[in-house]
């Protein structure tokens, strides 16, 4: 198995991963791909396209709506921060009740200790929010959040005042964790994905109306599926003028919100990047490597290091060639 193709079957199996396929299911996805390969001599992504769309493609075939929408999780952007509180609530209780013990029945604060620990609530909401983030924007907004609260609070710690000007009971902050931890884990999902092809709901058509149902549709696709919002917007359009010129209810003629959103979210394929085409990220190497290489060799540098750039180079070109071979044979008629 060569590198190319290593390297395209850990991106499915992190893709797959990603959308909560079992192992049993990509291991049997990735040996039929190993058997047509075999038997056609094409390489995967030649085959098969990039890893992401490929995993995307697979999903929707093999996974059965249910099953996929209950994997995508019906929460809001208010529930996921509500959620976010829970590990607040846990340490907010658990050093409670450790300097309940330690230090007695109240506790001393101070400048560094107050923005220390509220830097590190801050740190603990915004790695759940990084963990949970179905966005990869959102996704790094949270992490930097992470990060800068984490200095800030190793900077209070250490640089800002210790001396106590106030005090608060311990059974207080112990309170305070009960209340976090009871708030986020109340939360329920919007929808129970177990039963919405058992019984579609009626509620839009008879009840709140078509307009209900499409802003039901929008909120899906922007907040559980993470369609940029004027794509889901142009997508509901769709769907609105669809059902004005049919004059039909949107449960008659889409079935379920919830079961419409997510067919639409998957109809959306993955962007395929090009940085992380395999001939790209060749390509980038052997610049560098080509860089490196006139750079060594203007300058004196060692010759062993000449040597090893040289070959890195040799290889690097070999492993961009092969594919363009492969692709010209293919084409060219045969005799």
């Amino acid at each position: 198995m060569t590198d190319e193709v290593t390297r395209w079957n850990a991106r499915v199996r992190l893709a797959l991963a990603a959308q909560s396929v079992d192992s049993t299911l990509t291991d049997t996805v990735l040996e039929e791909v190993a058997q047509h390969c075999a038997e056609s001599g094409e390489s995967p992504e030649d085959a098969f396209g990039m890893p992401e769309v490929y995993a995307a493609t697979v999903v929707s075939e093999r996974i059965p709506p249910e099953e996929r929408l209950r994997h995508r999780g019906g929460r809001t952007p208010a529930a996921t921060i509500r959620a976010a509180l829970a590990p607040i609530g846990t340490a907010a209780l658990v050093a409670g009740a450790g300097l309940w013990v330690a230090d007695g029945f109240t506790l001393a604060l101070t400048p560094g200790g107050l923005v220390g620990s509220s830097s590190i609530a801050v740190a603990l909401t915004g790695g759940h929010l990084a963990a949970t983030a179905s966005r990869s924007r959102r996704r790094a907004a949270a992490w930097v959040l992470v990060a800068a609260a984490t200095v800030l609070g190793a900077t209070a710690f250490t640089v800002l005042s210790k001396k106590a000007f106030g005090h608060l009971p311990a059974p207080v902050l112990c309170l305070l964790g009960l209340a976090l931890v009871g708030w986020a884990t109340r939360d329920k999902p919007t929808a129970d994905p177990e039963g919405v092809t058992m019984q579609p709901r009626t509620d839009a058509q008879n009840t709140v109306g078509r307009e209900h149902w499409l802003r039901q549709l929008t909120q899906l696709l922007e907040e559980r599926h993470a369609v940029p919002r004027a794509r889901a917007a142009e997508l509901t359009r769709e769907a609105a003028d669809h059902l004005a010129a049919t004059e039909r209810a949107p449960d008659e003629e889409f079935g379920p919100v919830e079961l419409y959103a997510l067919r639409l979210s998957e109809e959306e394929s993955p962007r395929a990047r090009w940085w992380l085409r395999s001939d790209i990220q060749n390509a980038i190497l052997a610049v560098i490597l080509t860089g490196y290489l006139v750079v060594n060799l203007a300058s004196g540098g060692p010759f062993w290091q000449t040597a090893l750039a040289a070959v890195a180079l040799a290889v690097n070109l070999a492993l961009l060639a092969v594919p363009l071979v492969r692709r010209q044979r293919e084409s060219s008629p045969q005799r």
